[in-house]
């Protein structure tokens, strides 16, 4: 963001727009960046934001402002990011710190992202994000029966209360009990059908055998290169900008 400025004069958004490519096809990765000039440019164009909350926590990369986004009717689809950067693939834990992130934003409670929006985030949001509007992202006729089934007799579901709230709030992925992608059965009775996690597993194992060795060398590589990575990258995200992104100021004792 800071070398957009640099470079173009404006943001990053501002220029892609100028270019012609922000359209409902087009999806921002975690705009924590944006600013309220860009979230509106997004929302006007019919554009979708990926909120990863669990990686920009990992990376220290700040809170994106959904609040904002939803303000300027941006589409907001809930992720993960890549297993190397953000550790798990559980989207309850992503729906959950959607939830908690805008919490920790600011002592204004009517501005907090509601549980509502966060699962319309995860699902609708998501499916929209992915062109697949009107396709996934509801249980409804017409659409791919693309259902996750959940055992009303985990501890997590015990007593139902508001399920929304107990979605976002108290699931954690442990009352997964069977998955449907488009009518057929991947997970079923907690066992994956589709994967040989056995085989997979001793594949991994073998993998990380196989690139031990090299690996020693590319680490003690990194560890010098350490100080210069941690210049750059956290180093522009200290640059002043007119976009708050941190639990904290920047100039705490």
């Amino acid at each position: 963001m800071i070398a957009g400025y640099q470079r173009y004069g404006r943001s990053l958004a501002a220029h892609m727009d100028g270019l012609g490519l922000v359209n409902d096809r087009f999806t921002v990765a975690h705009g924590v960046w944006l600013d309220d000039d860009d979230m509106k440019r997004l929302g006007d164009r019919g554009a979708s934001v990926a909120h990863n909350p669990g990686s920009n926590m990992r990376l220290g990369s700040g809170f994106a402002d959904v609040r904002g986004m939803l303000n300027a009717k941006v589409n907001v689809a809930i992720g993960t990011d890549g297993a190397n950067c953000s550790d798990n693939q559980n989207v309850y834990e992503a729906i959950r710190l959607t939830s908690f992130a805008s919490k920790v934003q600011g002592p204004d409670h009517e501005s907090w992202v509601t549980t509502e929006e966060a699962l319309k985030a995860a699902t609708e949001g998501g499916a929209r994000a992915l062109g697949l509007a009107g396709q996934i992202g509801r249980i409804a006729p017409g659409y791919k029966a693309d259902l996750v089934f959940l055992d009303l007799h985990h501890i997590n579901w015990i007593p139902i209360n508001d399920p929304v709230n107990q979605i976002v709030h108290g699931e954690d992925g442990n009352a997964v009990n069977s998955v449907m992608v488009g009518g057929r059965m991947v997970v079923e009775d907690r066992r994956l059908l589709t994967v040989d996690l056995a085989k997979l597993a001793a594949q991994a194992a073998a993998s990380q055998a196989r690139r031990a060795p090299p690996m020693g060398d590319a680490k003690k590589l990194y560890e010098r290169l350490e100080k210069v990575v941690g210049a750059f990258c956290p180093g522009l995200a200290k640059a002043p900008l007119h976009i708050h992104r941190f639990g904290a100021s920047h100039h705490h004792h």
